[in-house]
């Protein structure tokens, strides 16, 4: 704008010079295209003034939209924030009834197991004739109490076995207990030992599911279960980071069992340990 007023006021000067020529002609004609520049040069003063209100006019409406577009987006995230803030709160009331049922299913599984016995079931005779007599035969001698017997250790321990694989893990250990209980040394007592270990595995309870791995070596060495019970104690050293220890036993697992599925694993995890640990200093 300063430039402009400017160029107004010296070509106003050199009007005023060139009129003061000698020759009026040429002072004419060169008025003439003064007052020409100066029209056109009003005429673009005019456009630039416009221009400016244009763009002032703009300015102000794209800063009356950011504030309201800034009031809009912390209302948005005043009210996002009460709406976690609610979530928390709900969450946290779940988690306490997810605990609470939790802790009544784990009574009831208690209670479950200790009521699960092998005891006969005793079943009283029937009631006396209607005539208010005791209970008899036919001969007159009086009815026996009928002896109906319990479940068997094989019952308790595929009722067991049911229990793990539906991720009732204190009751299925409870019932495998029972089976060792039962028949220590019979021909199921070794693979309860085992699903003990692997109920503690899945709870990651890896050092209780190593005592009962070892009670399988131990005290079984001609069990089936050996190889499984084998490679999960190396699977529950390495679950406790206990490297050294888990890579000797896949060791002992690739040359006990050679060309067994177990070796296979045995091998790969091994591998895998090797490779992801660092070299001694």
């Amino acid at each position: 704008m300063t430039q402009i007023v400017g160029i107004v006021t010296a070509t106003a000067v050199m009007a005023a010079w060139s009129l003061s020529s000698p020759s009026l002609a040429v002072a004419q004609r060169d008025r003439d295209v003064i007052v020409a520049d100066l029209r056109q040069i009003q005429a673009q003063l005019s456009q630039i003034q416009t221009s400016h209100a244009a763009l002032q006019a703009a300015i102000e409406s794209l800063t009356v939209q950011t504030t309201d577009q800034r009031d809009a987006l912390r209302k948005t995230l005043a009210d996002s924030n009460v709406t976690l803030q609610r979530l928390e709160q709900d969450l946290s009331i779940l988690s306490a009834r997810v605990d609470e049922t939790n802790g009544r299913i784990g009574d009831l599984q208690q209670e479950i197991g200790s009521m699960r016995h092998t005891q006969p079931l005793i079943i009283p005779p029937m009631e006396a004739a209607e005539d208010g007599g005791d209970s008899a035969d036919v001969d007159g001698a009086p009815i026996a109490p009928v002896m109906v017997a319990g479940p068997s250790i094989t019952d308790i321990y595929n009722q067991a076995r049911i229990d793990y694989t539906q991720g009732r893990y204190a009751l299925a250990v409870s019932g495998f207990e029972d089976v060792i209980a039962s028949n220590g040394r019979g021909d199921l007592a070794d693979n309860a030992h085992y699903w003990i270990g692997e109920c503690h595995f899945s709870q990651r309870s890896y050092e209780r599911a190593i005592e009962s791995f070892d009670s399988v070596v131990r005290e079984y060495p001609d069990s089936n279960k050996r190889s499984d019970a084998y490679l999960k104690k190396a699977m529950s050293l390495e679950s406790l980071v206990r490297r050294s220890e888990a890579m000797l036993m896949y060791e002992l697992v690739i040359e006990q069992f050679p060309r067994t599925q177990h070796e296979r694993i045995a091998r790969t995890r091994l591998e895998e340990l090797m490779r992801t640990t660092p070299p001694r200093p």
